[in-house]
């Protein structure tokens, strides 16, 4: 079984109201199901990538009246394309109590399999101690924490050109993100934290070894630049090898590296379609090119999501 983890659809409604632009295929559900098919996928994951950073944070909208739309929304695509989809809810890590109502009501009573969520809140990263109570939370509910990409980026501003913010930009502030959360101990106060980094989790399986020997040689000097705070019992090492990513990124050593440094378990095939405009079964053979074992490969390509949403085997 193929499991897409990381697929997109939106609400024209709720576009309309938030003021989003989008490519017709993002709204178009039967659409997706035809060529989920013909690329050989089961399943596909389907959340609302930036919707809330659209209205929350450029229109000042309620964030709890988007959440419960959209989550009504992706609940009824979901139910009715049983077979092919399944929902994951949006939500705005700072928004409080009502939010978290919102956050039980779609879990509990919708059915839907976690959230998707953006590295920041406004000009906060989500390693923000405002963000605790709303992972505290996914970790009762056994919700997954999809962290997807904003629009923008840090340092964006140089990256104007060969549209450097969406191919250099969002991948390096998810690996910055992924430092920024496990240094803030999230993974150690929540170990059964469910949390997925989209696009392999940006650089940080390629910058981990270099990552924990800082770990290390904190521990072992006593000179030099301010550490900060250190909320780690154990090594760095032993907090992201707690976290999931996804395999998009089109380069297959670069999966095969995130395998070698967090385990084949912890990697779910995911495609960022329909907003990237790229074969889904190419995607599917960028896994198969990596030379993995076959069975590796399998989780990859869905055991792994199977067991971390709580999907269908299919068998």
């Amino acid at each position: 079984m193929i499991i897409d983890a990381h697929s997109h659809l939106m609400d024209q409604k709720l576009c309309e109201k938030v003021g989003v632009e989008l490519p017709p295929n993002m709204l178009d559900p039967d659409g997706l199901v035809e060529e989920q098919a013909g690329a050989g996928i089961d399943l596909s994951v389907i959340s609302g990538p930036r919707l809330m950073e659209r209205a929350v944070d450029e229109n000042n909208l309620d964030p709890v009246e988007i959440a419960s739309q959209y989550n009504d929304f992706v609940a009824e695509l979901a139910a009715r394309h049983q077979d092919n989809f399944a929902g994951l809810g949006v939500c705005y890590p700072f928004a409080g109590d009502q939010m978290h109502r919102e956050m039980e009501r779609a879990v509990r009573d919708l059915g839907l399999r976690g959230f998707i969520v953006s590295p920041t809140c406004g000009d906060e990263f989500i390693d923000s101690p405002k963000a605790f109570p709303f992972f505290e939370l996914c970790a009762e509910l056994d919700a997954v924490v999809f962290v997807h990409n904003r629009d923008s980026c840090l340092a964006c501003e140089h990256m104007q050109d060969h549209r450097l913010t969406e191919l250099v930009g969002r991948p390096n502030e998810m690996g910055l993100l992924a430092a920024r959360l496990i240094f803030s101990g999230l993974m150690e106060r929540l170990p059964n934290l469910k949390l997925l980094l989209g696009r392999l989790g940006g650089s940080i399986t390629l910058y981990a070894g270099r990552i924990q020997q800082g770990w290390e040689t904190r521990h072992s000097r006593k000179d030099g630049p301010p550490w900060g705070p250190d909320n780690l019992t154990n090594s760095f090492m032993d907090s992201l090898c707690r976290v999931h990513v996804d395999t998009q990124t089109f380069h297959p050593p670069a999966i095969t590296c995130a395998v070698e440094t967090l385990g084949a378990e912890r990697v779910l095939f995911g495609t960022d379609y329909p907003p990237v405009p790229r074969s889904r079964a190419a995607s599917i053979e960028d896994v198969r090119n990596t030379a993995l074992p076959d069975d590796q490969i399998e989780m990859i390509l869905g055991g792994n999501a199977s067991r971390l949403f709580k999907l269908p085997t299919g068998d």
